[in-house]
């Protein structure tokens, strides 16, 4: 292989060059942390639940985003000071659900209520992509103990569920696809605790945890 020599004034230039290179660099290396840094509580706040909001032009982001909820909309939601908080990432190995440990493909955040509550608010978005056909199959797909409902909108496709444990503690959950993101939320309420109830405070939970997600 040849080498071309370098003059002196060949030098300067490639050195003048080489220079700007790194401050645009610095530049745009700066532009893209300010970006992606994202771990601040979001300062607006959210009016309404799922029956007010249009969420289906909403775009969400597959990142974490948990840092993002109030502690206030948390309570809300949960009925009470949350005693315990969890947050995992894409590629994590982490608990999904009762002793089910597993390499997660999704951002996700779990908060536990009020100590013998049994009460939990959860929420999480796919780390890859989903399309508007996949998303629309997984809105078929009711689990065992489940009724689904097409409104209120959670995203579009979505579908609504209200839940029964074998403990008699009922559960709200919403899903639906923002853009290409997967975002799916839930509300575990007190043992005989109305589905009215609950659903009502899960819409509310719901619309906070789509707008903390949202890019």
């Amino acid at each position: 292989m040849r080498y071309l020599p370098l003059y002196s004034d060949q030098v300067g230039s490639v050195g003048r060059i080489l220079i700007g290179a790194v401050i645009l660099t610095a530049i745009a290396v700066g532009i893209g942390v300010l970006t992606l840094k994202d771990d601040k509580p979001k300062t607006t706040e959210v009016k309404g639940d799922l029956s007010t909001a249009d969420t289906t032009t909403m775009h969400v982001r597959r990142g974490a985003f948990c840092d993002r909820v109030a502690k206030a909309d948390v309570s809300d939601a949960l009925g009470g000071a949350a005693s315990e908080k969890k947050a995992y990432n894409d590629g994590d190995q982490t608990t999904i659900s009762g002793d089910v440990s597993d390499v997660a493909q999704e951002y996700g955040c779990i908060w536990t209520g009020p100590k013998d509550s049994a009460t939990s608010a959860r929420a999480w978005v796919f780390a890859p992509p989903v399309t508007k056909d996949w998303a629309t199959q997984m809105t078929k797909s009711v689990p065992k103990g489940c009724k689904a409902a097409a409104k209120p909108a959670y995203g579009k496709p979505s579908v609504a569920l209200t839940c029964t444990d074998s403990k008699k503690q009922p559960k709200a959950m919403f899903r639906g696809l923002f853009g290409d993101a997967w975002l799916s939320c839930e509300l575990t309420g007190k043992a005989g605790e109305s589905a009215a109830s609950l659903q009502k405070r899960a819409s509310r939970w719901c619309l906070v945890t789509a707008d903390a997600a949202s890019a």
